[in-house]
């Protein structure tokens, strides 16, 4: 039986559910209430107050909202350690994505493309959505704990919908996965979060200043394709855009796709860099074939450079027809993987 404080509780507590997905002030309210709801009982779940119909999930996803979801210090600690790695004093880091698709590689070549990211490739960090793989990566390059170039971050970048898929990663020694921001997540899934760091996916430049706005989110925020323009121009959306990226206490993510076509992704990675980007991803830059190293070589060092990217790759000279990973007369570098 609910005393008459905690019915006058539950009762505002409904009333601020009906506003808490537009106001961001409400929703910290709805967490005091909460709060206090919680410590009056003995149970562990805000479940048991909630009345129906408000659907069961509605309750796990104000705990992944900006203004609930409390990090541990673990998850703040590799957060931070997160940052130090693909965040540049000027310009942006760039990071890999390892994607295995239909090619199987042994552990043993696995660890090699591990170790070659991180000494040949000077890659800021892994990204992957391969469960199997995420230990592995970890374990590789946790071996070069007090080594230069020291470890590599590995972010898990797959589906958070199962708890058991999402022990496995974070067991495997993660540093962080991507989370969609006001994703209604399991409450298992919740808890195992609370020991690696969070990159929040965006998907609208209200979000991200929503996010930003929060005090608890660690301020490192992926920006989804549908934020992003599909080329640089200077119309109005890239200046607000442009405004958005301007806070430098936030860390923000880029993913771009590797290998388009007439190498367009260092000309947009350059521009997203300009517009003040502080991290690029290359999407399946790895996938485990012979040109995972030498793309993502040339991809890291183009993408640095200040002059234009017409011109060879170090070390690589040749040209035209038949000549995968060099440049053509036109400045183009083909590879083999996308060869028609």
């Amino acid at each position: 039986t609910l005393s008459v404080f905690e019915a006058l509780l539950l009762i505002e507590y409904t009333k601020l559910m009906m506003m808490a997905s537009t106001n961001a002030t409400t929703l910290r309210w709805v967490g005091f209430i909460l709060a206090l709801i919680g410590a009056m009982t003995s149970t562990s779940s805000c479940l048991a107050f909630v009345p129906q119909p408000v659907p069961s999930t509605h309750c796990v996803a104000l705990s992944m909202s900006s203004t609930l979801f409390q990090p541990t210090q673990t998850s703040l600690d590799k957060l931070d350690n997160l940052k130090l790695s693909i965040k540049k004093p000027r310009g942006a880091s760039i990071s890999v994505e390892y994607s295995r698709l239909n090619n199987e590689l042994s552990d043993g070549d696995l660890k090699i493309l591990s170790m070659q990211l991180r000494r040949s490739a000077k890659a800021a960090a892994i990204w992957s959505s391969d469960v199997e793989s995420i230990a592995k990566l970890v374990k590789e390059q946790e071996s070069a704990r007090g080594d230069f170039p020291g470890p590599l971050p590995v972010i898990y970048s797959g589906s958070l919908s199962d708890a058991d898929v999402v022990k496995t990663v974070v067991v495997g020694g993660v540093t962080a996965v991507v989370a969609d921001y006001g994703a209604s997540l399991d409450e298992a899934v919740t808890s195992l979060l609370s020991e690696v760091g969070i990159i929040w996916k965006v998907s609208s430049l209200d979000e991200m200043k929503e996010a930003v706005q929060s005090e608890n989110m660690g301020n490192v925020i992926l920006l989804s394709k549908e934020v992003l323009p599909a080329s640089i121009d200077d119309d109005a959306s890239d200046d607000e855009l442009a405004e958005s990226l301007s806070n430098k206490s936030v860390v923000t993510i880029a993913q771009i796709q590797s290998m388009m076509p007439a190498n367009a992704e260092i000309q947009l990675g350059k521009d997203l860099a300009k517009l003040g980007v502080s991290s690029l991803v290359l999407e399946q830059a790895c996938v485990g074939d012979e040109e995972d190293v030498k793309y993502t070589s040339y991809a890291i060092e183009e993408l640095n450079k200040k002059s234009s990217s017409s011109f060879s790759m170090t070390g690589l000279t040749g040209s035209t027809n038949g000549h995968f990973g060099v440049s053509s007369h036109g400045g183009e570098v083909k590879w083999r993987r996308h060869a028609e």
